[in-house]
């Protein structure tokens, strides 16, 4: 392991702390072993079981995110908020830039506008970058770009994206997009696309914006004018970070977790229990607020200009994980 390494993530995670304390934010531990890890269709967590004094089994999970507990800290009144931590991701992709356990840097604020949370983050991107001094290799960009998912569709795919549009399969084959079939049905042939063309071109840019995504991929954010209001940021061509203005309604937030959980049991995967304590946090009127989730093991490994997050993980624990890099790297050649 190169001892540098751990010297420029120390002086990073220094850096962020700093930042959120300069801004005001609360640093709010949250539990790792929870009975509901997370709320999205397509990840998979680590289940574990939890054993009382009576030898009662507690089914539970490793967190794949803080974010249900750092709702619930906004509702106790606490404006800002956020969280620096370990989280886990089960049967994940394979990947330089995936590991099934990661740092995560989660932060929530009341009263600010999407696009200020947007300038928000770029100022934290960039004074990371200033705090690694001389370790930094990356140059960023004197302004970030920023696109809706509605003009990345329509500028680099030739295709004018209506949510659930049941002729997108037919108009991504009519433009020559092998990847899709016929009877593939909106979100189907949706994430078809943005692979295997939108994705491409992101990479063209060092540091960009995508924000208004189709409300079926709203998850847990408001959706406005048609348009859900939240925001992923491509830094190096790689995913950085995810943002929602927060839904508040307690009753949508049920609605879409039981639609996610209809989706999982679809696919395969277990439904996944409502976290009643985030419910409740909601009822007793959590106020306008936006979240992000950042990858902090990308954030440095791209500012560091790292071809992945593989260098910045040295224990043998890993092993496993390190040959099923190596087997996927021999596969594709």
């Amino acid at each position: 392991m190169n001892v540098e390494l751990l010297k420029a993530r120390q002086l990073l995670q220094n850096h962020i702390h700093a930042f959120f304390q300069s801004q005001d934010y609360l640093q709010v531990d949250a539990p790792i072993a929870v009975t509901t890890p997370g709320t999205e269709v397509f990840l998979n967590y680590f289940p574990t079981t939890w054993q009382d004094h009576r030898l009662g089994e507690h089914p539970m999970f490793l967190r794949s995110s803080p974010e249900l507990h750092l709702k619930q800290a906004l509702s106790w009144g606490i404006p800002r908020v956020y969280h620096l931590g370990k989280c886990f991701r089960n049967k994940g992709e394979i990947s330089a830039w995936h590991h099934p356990e990661f740092t995560m840097l989660e932060y929530y604020q009341s009263g600010i506008s999407l696009p200020d949370f947007m300038q928000l983050t770029e100022d934290l991107i960039r004074t990371s970058a200033k705090a690694l001094g001389s370790l930094t290799k990356r140059k960023l960009p004197d302004s970030f770009t920023k696109i809706t998912m509605y003009d990345a569709f329509k500028d680099w795919a030739g295709i004018e994206l209506i949510d659930g549009d049941m002729d997108f399969a037919s108009k991504a084959i009519a433009r020559g997009y092998q990847s899709v079939r016929a009877d593939d049905d909106f979100e189907t042939a949706y994430f078809k696309v943005l692979i295997d063309v939108i994705e491409p071109e992101l990479t063209k840019h060092e540091a960009i914006f995508v924000y208004d995504y189709p409300p079926s991929q709203a998850a847990l954010a408001k959706v406005k004018n048609g348009r859900a209001q939240r925001f992923e940021l491509y830094l190096g061509g790689v995913e950085l970070c995810n943002a929602f203005d927060e839904l508040l309604s307690p009753e949508e937030n049920l609605a879409r977790l039981k639609a996610s959980n209809a989706q999982r049991k679809s696919l395969g995967s277990a439904a996944l229990p409502v976290d009643e304590d985030f419910m409740l946090a909601l009822q007793s009127g959590l106020k306008d607020c936006c979240g992000n989730a950042l990858g902090f093991d990308r954030l440095l490994a791209l500012l560091l200009d790292l071809n992945g997050i593989g260098s910045l993980i040295p224990f043998r624990s890993n092993q496993p994980y390190r040959q099923s890099i190596k087997s996927e790297h021999l596969d594709q050649g």
